[in-house]
């Protein structure tokens, strides 16, 4: 319970009201640590927030949340109060054969002593749970830190002896909370019973709605008046009050309540407008969720790009005609207009076809390479060309095909000769690297210490390895440098044309355009210039003629790219395949 409140009073530090706490939404972690979840009807708390129709579960509503009267901090107190009592006792504190049953009685009873089905319970635990269910709300703890003071103190004094209570039971242990209007009353129904209901001096002083009450309850007959005078002061106290608040569930009738699932809403139109704050922001899913409990239909009638809120949440309602049919008109957003592509750990996990969507969706320029590689699987997205789809000119994607059809497992090289190393090498079809002499006191010279790659992971034919010899403990160190070079050519060509700068019908225009290899490696991408910048007229042919390109040891596959310098835009891209 006080980790509970804890939480509640969290909540509340921040001004949030919760609304709907009970058992089902509290939650307890491997750890034994609980947490309160689902503020789906939370509200943030001002001096005149209303329950806006849409109030809790109704085994645990506070009488102000049916009432539709101003809803404070305390709501949350008096809902936690009927949680801890069906942790004490097993049971909720009310039951009914409906759910208006169960709402009547929050409005006219008390909670009972929990003791009666719990004997076993502390006494100072039982003055805390009814004195945090009080019907009315400045007889509850006026804040969580009050009441987590006295659950702490409930665990070091049984009595409850430094509860304070403005509050008496009954006879029957049944608690019962007088106010002065509620006093006027009584004071009226028994002088009318006392001169045979017909005395009216002490009723001057009462509202019209108070008169006709009264009128109501002595013509209704429910009480003899013999019978009435030899109940003592506090049943006649009780049995008025029961009177009183089953009048205000009149009025609640009569404004056309219904119930659905175990939760009150109104029938309003601004009950509707309320319920449409909360799905503001919130994925299309969940809202069709949280609406249809109440009976409300989610209709997407359009959808909008929106730089604030993520693709599929909903932007905004539209609050034609629901006061009609209970319909909720709402536009979905489709993200953002612009995408980054700056994360680059969430673009490889971004499958290809996803990522169509949104580019489609947007209709922007695109082309796409694949190549095989070892960690990023099939289909997932390895790298782009730019990092905001916002930037000039085309994008271009690289998506991964996954691991090679040609795989080998890399052999353990380690300990083992030079001579040994290079027949593993040539069995496997793999190439040896750079090698690195080092001095070494425990392994045997010009054997192996270590390797680049682990042995046994899946690797591309013609993968090149680099390893680490010993030297004996005085030998001179020094690195022999692979006596292979990953290597490809290209021949092609490349139009420069008018629609590359901003005024298409301008031949003259000129660029500056670089050629370069793109390769995506472990270390990140790597770039290296095949043919410097140099100027270009709108409609001149650029020859795309590599016989030796050099490219990065290990890696199979890279881009040429034909870049537009000045605006770091990449126009045109081939994909090309390196071996050793």
């Amino acid at each position: 319970s006080i980790q509970v409140a804890r939480g509640i009073e969290a909540a509340h530090n921040k001004g949030i009201i919760h609304r709907d706490i009970k058992p089902q939404n509290i939650v307890i972690n491997d750890k034994g640590v609980a947490k309160i979840t689902d503020f789906g009807i939370a509200r943030a708390v001002t001096s005149t927030t209303k329950n806006i129709s849409v109030i809790g579960t109704v085994h645990y509503i506070s009488p102000e949340q049916v009432r539709n009267t101003a809803v404070d901090f305390r709501s949350d107190i008096y809902s936690f109060g009927c949680t801890i009592y069906e942790m004490i006792t097993g049971e909720v504190p009310f039951e009914g054969e409906t759910p208006v049953e169960i709402i009547v009685s929050h409005l006219r009873e008390n909670i009972k002593n929990p003791s009666i089905k719990n004997p076993n319970i502390y006494k100072s635990l039982e003055k805390i749970i009814l004195k945090a269910t009080r019907m009315l709300p400045r007889e509850r703890y006026q804040d969580m830190a009050e009441m987590i003071k006295d659950l702490e103190l409930a665990l070091k004094d049984k009595t409850g002896s430094y509860i304070k209570d403005s509050v008496y039971d009954d006879e029957e242990g049944q608690t019962v909370i007088i106010t002065d209007e509620d006093m006027k009353v009584i004071k009226a129904v028994s002088e009318r019973y006392i001169n045979r209901n017909t005395y009216r001096s002490n009723e001057s002083n009462l509202t019209l709605e108070q008169k006709e009450f009264i009128d109501r309850y002595i013509a209704n007959g429910s009480f003899k008046h013999h019978q009435l005078m030899r109940r003592t002061a506090y049943g006649i106290i009780a049995a008025v009050i029961i009177l009183i608040l089953f009048m205000v569930f009149i009025a609640l009738d009569t404004r056309k309540s219904t119930v659905r699932s175990g939760v009150v809403i109104s029938s309003s139109s601004v009950t509707i407008n309320n319920i449409a704050q909360s799905l503001e922001g919130l994925s299309l899913e969940l809202a069709r969720s949280f609406s249809e409990e109440y009976g409300i239909r989610l209709n997407v009638v359009g959808e909008e790009f929106n730089d604030d809120i993520e693709h599929g949440k909903i932007i905004k309602i539209v609050r034609n005609g629901i006061e009609k049919d209970k319909t909720l008109d709402i536009i979905v957003s489709k993200g953002s207009e612009n995408i980054d592509f700056s994360d680059i750990e969430a673009l490889n996990n971004t499958r290809w076809n996803e990522m169509v969507m949104l580019l489609n969706e947007r209709g922007l320029t695109y082309s796409v390479s694949e190549v095989y590689h070892q960690d990023i699987p099939r289909s997932y997205i390895i790298g782009v060309n730019k990092k905001n789809s916002a930037e000039q000119g085309p994008l271009v994607f690289t998506v991964s095909r996954g691991v090679s059809d040609s795989v080998k497992s890399m052999p353990d090289l380690r300990n083992k000769s030079l001579t040994e190393v290079r027949d593993l090498i040539e069995v496997n079809e793999l190439t040896l690297g750079n090698i690195s002499f080092v001095r070494d006191k425990t392994v045997q010279e010009n054997h192996v210490i270590s390797q680049s790659i682990k042995p046994g992971k899946s690797v591309n034919v013609g993968a090149s390895v680099d390893i680490y010899v010993s030297c004996g403990p005085d030998g001179t160190e020094y690195i022999a440098e692979s006596e292979y070079k990953w290597h490809s050519s290209m021949s092609g060509s490349y139009l420069v044309t008018q629609s590359n700068g901003p005024d298409i019908n301008n031949t003259s225009e000129k660029y500056i355009l670089e050629v370069r290899l793109m390769q995506y490696t472990p270390q990140g991408t790597i770039y290296t210039e095949l043919l410097e910048p140099q100027e270009y007229k709108a409609g001149t042919i650029l020859p795309l003629i590599f016989t030796d390109i050099e490219g990065e040891n290990n890696i199979s596959s890279g881009e040429v790219q034909v870049v537009d310098v000045e605006n770091d835009t990449v126009l045109f891209s081939q994909q090309i395949i390196f071996t050793p």
